[in-house]
């Protein structure tokens, strides 16, 4: 999945290939990378990567972008939504619009899938189960509407904030 920074300028290609509750392998930018959970709370986690220390704060975990404070430096943010524009305050819609974007609350492996494409939804119905830390949790329906596509399958491993789903 392609990430923007918009503040620097930059896109991250990354995947994740592999993940439990320590550690993470990813491919970013094409290089292997490991990452070693050492600690993760709501609004932060301590982590190494390819054996180097970091810490990232969460400053705003919105769906429109994702905000945080990384190794104490100016905050950065992130574009969730690989190649849209982030949607001025006062837009109504359009390309930049994300409000029809469900995303995952935390990172896990998919173990159910409850909703199918063209499904009507409530908000609050639950769309997927994601195991997360021994933890079954429920992904639900952010708004009421029809699921027009979902972006993950069975089995998937998925990372907090990627999109699971598009509901319009």
């Amino acid at each position: 999945m392609r990430f923007r920074i918009d503040n620097l300028g930059i896109d991250i290609e990354g995947e994740v290939k592999d993940a439990n509750r320590q550690s993470i392998s990813a491919v970013i930018n094409g290089k292997d990378c490991r990452i070693d959970i050492i600690s993760m709370s709501k609004d932060r986690v301590e982590f190494l990567l390819n054996g180097k220390y970091h810490t990232v704060k969460y400053t705003d975990t919105s769906s429109r972008e994702l905000r945080m404070v990384v190794d104490k430096m100016d905050e950065v943010r992130i574009n969730l939504v690989p190649n849209a524009k982030l949607a001025s305050k006062d837009a109504g819609g359009g390309a930049g619009d994300r409000s029809k974007y469900l995303t995952s609350s935390v990172p896990g492996k998919v173990v159910s899938i409850l909703a199918k494409k063209d499904m009507p939804v409530k908000k609050g119905d639950t769309v997927i189960i994601v195991e997360s830390m021994k933890m079954q949790v429920k992904i639900k329906a952010h708004k009421d509407g029809v699921v027009k596509e979902l972006k993950v399958k069975d089995g998937a491993n998925i990372s907090r904030n990627d999109i699971i789903a598009i509901i319009e």
